[in-house]
């Protein structure tokens, strides 16, 4: 499983940096700068040192992605077959599944988004049987 505090810095710096890389270009745009040139006039000069900046800051964002992997990978901790506590019929099988998935068909007893519920309204029972 991957660090979730890890994740999280990657995820603020990515946020971070894709908006300050992309949305200044859309205030370039209006004033009415040109794509596609060998050099930039100067009026432009302030946001596109921004976009970089923000370019700089997304490249760096990867950096704690990279770690994260390769820690996991190395020494994380295993993902069991329900790691989220997932309620769908995919996740009721083995990890990796096995080559039929079930030996007999499985038994829905509730939808796939009543996480937590208690009372039969909550959590309307749904079977299935096997049909020939």
């Amino acid at each position: 499983m991957l660090n979730e505090t890890l994740g999280k810095i990657h995820l603020v710096l990515t946020f971070i940096g894709t908006n300050l890389t992309f949305l200044p270009m859309h205030e370039l745009g209006l004033q009415g700068m040109p794509r596609r040139v060998a050099m930039y006039d100067p009026q432009f000069e302030a946001i596109n040192v921004i976009c970089t900046y923000g370019a700089y800051l997304l490249a760096i964002s990867v950096i704690p992605f990279t770690i994260n992997v390769i820690w996991s990978w190395m020494a994380g901790e295993k993902a069991g077959d329900n790691p989220w506590d997932a309620m769908t019929l995919e996740w009721t099988t083995t990890s990796p599944p096995a080559i039929e998935n079930w030996e007999e068909l499985p038994i829905v007893t509730h939808g796939p988004y009543a996480y937590g519920s208690t009372t039969e309204s909550e959590s309307p029972e749904v079977s299935t049987e096997a049909t020939a």
